[in-house]
């Protein structure tokens, strides 16, 4: 089979949904998926006053250690109240009004700002050394980016993820208390060309991480941090509308076993990682207060009772929603992406499915948004071959007009039955049968909900009072604001 190049320009095989027995790709469904990794790099104040002063146009910035109680004037809503955590600058010229900070006890605009590109100017010089990957660059614009003819990798600041308090640094083990207030752990994101072979994509975050520990630097992951993975087809247009509706059904129906190998805050209870069946749920007074494992948005886990219980749609009700009713649908793509929510905080995000390369958008993606930070080649090549052995499947299903064979929530929902199916290679089955051990016995039953009962009665009527709603909720975030984070 002839060998494919990417918008990298490097020549490799296309993935697919067949592999060998050493688990490497074999036929053409002509996949491709891109990576982004989250982590935050740990420095000095002496790095950065180093960085700044081997620029004449930056020789006269200064770092500010200790800013005080500060925050971004211009961020997200959910990150609006978050305080800085980080080192800021004093800067004489002027900054992007994205790194204007404001005083949270006078509500004054402060004289100094937060990072632009220091950090990563750091990060760049580490990652050019590596060899073939001298053009790394840094990205800075407004919206998604679209072009990655120019390099094989790309940095940008991510305003998702804090930065941590001296008492958690001591805590963490991550500095001395003497260093604590002289280092900086800043937030950062790596984001890839389009890979065709998992191979080559392992390979490449394991010369990634190895370069970020080196030079006196390191980089530290927490509960905050993720890495996604955005699949689609080779050309940048969107997959079928039955390719998209067989993938959705099986993300609802396996989600729960999925969750097995994640970290809890990514079990769907944080508005950057929502449940995907969310949308397909009733809520109904349980018979008596209900006991729960709650997780809140800071990823902690505490044990209580709630006195509301969701109730999934069968899923019988939840095939008629994805197959029949959004065929049914004026503009049935457009159905789909409403259906499974329209904002990217899922586990699982189709907002970005119906992307139009033709009308100047980026390339048409499923983006897989569950799994913790890591730069661990293991991590990258097993859960890479998961979500694109998963797209295959459900393009599978599109083209040979057959389908998922669970039917309803009493059926036997076994991941090694999709396993099986995905015909994902032994070594990822036994890697993640491994992890469910480790995580089922540190988590347990953290986020399962109750399931539709043959005779539950639903109450419609039935609403929160007012001061029983969540106080924590969250507006969606509109599609610019979603780029502006």
């Amino acid at each position: 089979m002839a060998s494919t190049t990417t918008s990298s320009g490097c020549s490799s095989m296309p993935i697919t949904n067949n592999t060998t027995t050493s688990g490497r790709s074999t036929s053409s469904s002509n996949l491709t998926f891109g990576l982004e990794y989250e982590f935050k790099l740990r420095v000095t104040a002496e790095q950065l006053q180093q960085e700044l002063r081997s620029n004449p146009t930056t020789s006269n910035i200064e770092v500010v250690t200790n800013p005080g109680r500060v925050r971004l004037s211009k961020a997200g809503p959910q990150y609006l109240q978050n305080d800085y955590l980080n080192f800021a600058f004093r800067d004489p010229g002027n900054h992007p009004q994205s790194t204007t900070l404001v005083s949270k006890t006078t509500g004054k605009q402060c004289d100094f700002r937060g990072y632009t590109t220091e950090a990563l100017k750091i990060v760049q010089r580490c990652l050019q050394a590596i060899p073939d990957y001298h053009s790394t660059t840094i990205y800075q614009g407004a919206s998604k980016q679209q072009d990655f003819s120019s390099a094989r990798l790309h940095l940008t600041n991510d305003t998702s993820l804090n930065g941590l308090t001296n008492a958690t640094k001591v805590s963490r083990g991550l500095c001395t208390p003497e260093e604590a207030n002289t280092t900086d752990f800043i937030a950062c994101e790596i984001v890839t060309a389009p890979h065709s072979s998992l191979e080559e994509a392992s390979e490449e975050i394991a010369k990634v991480s190895t370069a970020l520990c080196s030079d006196h630097l390191d980089y530290h992951m927490d509960d905050e941090c993720a890495m996604h993975i955005h699949v689609g087809k080779e050309d940048g247009t969107p997959f079928s509308l039955k390719t998209l509706q067989h993938l959705a059904y099986l993300v609802l129906v396996y989600e729960h076993e999925a969750a097995r190998w994640t970290i809890p805050r990514n079990r769907g209870a944080d508005f950057e990682t929502a449940s995907n069946r969310v949308d397909f749920a009733t809520e109904c007074p349980a018979p008596e207060p209900h006991h729960a494992y709650i997780c809140d948005e800071a990823g902690a886990i505490t044990e209580g009772s709630v006195e509301v219980i969701w109730n999934y749609q069968s899923l019988a009700e939840i095939r008629k929603a994805l197959f029949d009713d959004v065929d049914a649908a004026e503009d049935p793509l457009k159905a789909f992406v409403k259906l499974m929510g329209s904002t990217k905080g899922r586990i699982v995000n189709f907002s970005y499915c119906g992307r139009d390369i033709t009308n100047n958008e980026p390339a048409a993606t499923v983006e897989f948004r569950q799994h913790q930070g890591t730069l661990d080649s293991g991590d990258v090549l097993h859960w890479g071959r998961h979500c694109t052995a998963l797209v295959a499947l459900a393009e599978k299903y599109a083209t040979t007009n057959t389908q998922c064979p669970i039917t309803a929530w009493t059926d036997t929902i076994d991941i090694e039955q999709l396993w099986r199916e995905m015909t994902l290679p032994e070594s990822t089955r036994h890697f993640y049968r491994c992890r469910i051990q480790e995580f089922d016995a540190r988590w347990p039953d953290v986020h399962p909900t109750p399931l539709c009962e043959p005779d539950m009665v639903f109450d419609d009527d039935f609403s929160f009072s007012d001061d029983e709603e969540s106080e924590d909720s969250e507006p969606d975030m509109t599609e610019a604001e979603v780029q502006e984070k």
